[in-house]
C-alpha cells in the first residue's frame, strides 16, 4: 500500500475521531487501564460501542494521539511493511514520537501483534479493539502475555440505557419514578443494548449487524463453503435460546454430517460473540463437559429480527437478558438439572454462591409451583438457604423452615 494513500486515510480518520460527540460513559473504571504502559485490548461484538469507548479513553489521555480503524475498506491492500509507515506518518503529522495509538478492529491487520509488541517495547501506549475473541486471545497469548490488560465490552446494560435517556437516579425512587423506569425497561427488553439501535429507536438494525458479523467475521474469515447449512444452524440456535441443544439435533437440523464441523461452527459463533453457552453444573468436571449445553444470544434485539418465534418466547427473552447481565458482571454461570431445573447456578472460586430462577410471571399456580420447586431442588442439592426468582413484575419474599426465596422484578435487580 502506498504511503501517501495511507496518510490520507489516517488524516481522514483523525478528523472523524476528533469530532466533538456526546458519548455515554460506560460502567467501567478506566483508571487502572490509563496507568502504566500495558497494551489495552477492548474486545466485544461489533457495534457494541468499542470505538466510542476509544474516544472516551482518548479524552482522558494526555499528549498526542493517533487513531486508525482497520475496518476501513481502503486498507484492503495494507501490508506488514505499512506498520512502519504508520509510525512515520504519526511523526510527520503530530511532530512528536511520543504518541498514544488507538487502533480499531485490529484483527483485520495481519501480524498486528508483532507490531504492537514492538511499540510496547519502546514504551509506547497502545489501545486496540477487536471483534474476534479467538484471534485476539491466541495472538495475545503468543506475543503479549503479561503485557496487556483486557476490557470485555458488551452492548449497553440497563443502567447505561437509562443514562442514555438522561435517567441517573436509580435509588430511593418515588412511585412516578418507578413507573418511568419500568416503562424504560420494557423498551430495553425489546430493543436490546446496541447503542445505535437505542439512539435511532430502530431494532431492525440488528438484522444488518447480524448479517455483517456472519458474513465478515464467520463466513469470510473462516472461508466456509457450507453457507446454507451454517445459516440454518445459527437460526435454529437463536430460535432456541435458553434451551439445551445437542450435536445430534443440530446434525438433523442442518444436514451437516460431521459432528466436529458442527462443534467448530459453534466455536466460531462464540468467537465473534454472537452467542454464549453454559454447562450443567456438576462437581465432576468430566460430567460437566459431556452434559448438554444451554445457549444464549448476544443481545435481545436479535429475538425480534433473527429468531423464528419472537412472539412466543417472552420468558426465554427475559432469561436471556438475565444471563447477559450475569456475563457482564463477570459471573461464572451454570444451570442446574436434577429432579427439577433451575436456570442459573453462580460459582465463585470453588463455592456455589447464588441460585437464580427466571419466570415472566408467577400468577399461574402451576408456574409458581414449578419455578419455586426448581429453585428449592437446587437449594437442597447445594445446601444453600437462599434463592432468587426474577420476574417481570412480581415481588415478595417467602420464608419457610430456614429457607428464603426472594421474588423481585428484573428491572430492580438490573439496577443493583
Amino acid at each position: 500500500m502506498e504511503k501517501s494513500k495511507l496518510r490520507q486515510i489516517i488524516l481522514d480518520q483523525q478528523e472523524e475521531f476528533n469530532k466533538p460527540e456526546e458519548l455515554i460513559d460506560r460502567d467501567i473504571n478506566l483508571d487502572s487501564y490509563l496507568k502504566g504502559n500495558e497494551i489495552i485490548v477492548i474486545s466485544g461484538i461489533r457495534r457494541c460501542g468499542k470505538s466510542s469507548l476509544l474516544k472516551i479513553i482518548s479524552k482522558k489521555t494526555k499528549g498526542s494521539k493517533l487513531f486508525l480503524n482497520f475496518d476501513d475498506i481502503r486498507l484492503i491492500d495494507f501490508t506488514t511493511d505499512n506498520f512502519q509507515d504508520i509510525q512515520n506518518i504519526a511523526y510527520e503529522i503530530l511532530n512528536t514520537k511520543n504518541v498514544t495509538y488507538f487502533l480499531d478492529e485490529i484483527q483485520n491487520a495481519k501480524n498486528w501483534e508483532r507490531w504492537v509488541n514492538n511499540l510496547y517495547s519502546k514504551n509506547i501506549k497502545v489501545f486496540v479493539t477487536g471483534s474476534n475473541s479467538e484471534l485476539l486471545s491466541s495472538e495475545i497469548s503468543t506475543f503479549l502475555t503479561g503485557r496487556n490488560k483486557v476490557i470485555k465490552l458488551s452492548p449497553f446494560s440497563f443502567k447505561e440505557f437509562l443514562r442514555f435517556h438522561g435517567i441517573n437516579k436509580t435509588k430511593s425512587l418515588t412511585t412516578t419514578e418507578k413507573n418511568v423506569i419500568f416503562n424504560k425497561f420494557l423498551e430495553y427488553f425489546e430493543l436490546g443494548g446496541f447503542p445505535l439501535i437505542i439512539k435511532n429507536n430502530d431494532v431492525k438494525l440488528s438484522k444488518y449487524y447480524f448479517e455483517d458479523i456472519l458474513n465478515k467475521d464467520v463466513l469470510n474469515r473462516y472461508k466456509i463453503k457450507q453457507t446454507k447449512e451454517i445459516k440454518d444452524m445459527i437460526l435454529y440456535l437463536f430460535s432456541n435460546a435458553g434451551r439445551t441443544y445437542s450435536y445430534s439435533t443440530l446434525k438433523q437440523v442442518t444436514d451437516i454430517k460431521s459432528l466436529s464441523t458442527i462443534k467448530s461452527y459453534i466455536d466460531y459463533f462464540k468467537n465473534v460473540f454472537l452467542l454464549f453457552t453454559i454447562n450443567k453444573f456438576d462437581y465432576s468436571i468430566k460430567k460437566q463437559k459431556i452434559s448438554s449445553s444451554k445457549i444464549y444470544i448476544a443481545d435481545n434485539s436479535f429475538f425480534k429480527t433473527i429468531s423464528l418465534n419472537f412472539s412466543e418466547n417472552l420468558g426465554k427473552r427475559l432469561e436471556n437478558l438475565v444471563f447477559l447481565e450475569l456475563k457482564r458482571r463477570g459471573k461464572e454461570v451454570y444451570y442446574h438439572l436434577n429432579k427439577k431445573e433451575c436456570d442459573f447456578v453462580i460459582k465463585k472460586g470453588i463455592k456455589l454462591v447464588q441460585l437464580i430462577q427466571v419466570s415472566l410471571k408467577l400468577d399461574n399456580l402451576n408456574t409458581k409451583k414449578r419455578e419455586i420447586g426448581g429453585l428449592r431442588d437446587a437449594m437442597k442439592k447445594y445446601d444453600l438457604k437462599e434463592g432468587i426468582i426474577l420476574t417481570l413484575e412480581n415481588e415478595r419474599t417467602i420464608t419457610k423452615e430456614g429457607e428464603k426465596i426472594i421474588i423481585k422484578p428484573v428491572w430492580k435487580w438490573l439496577l443493583e
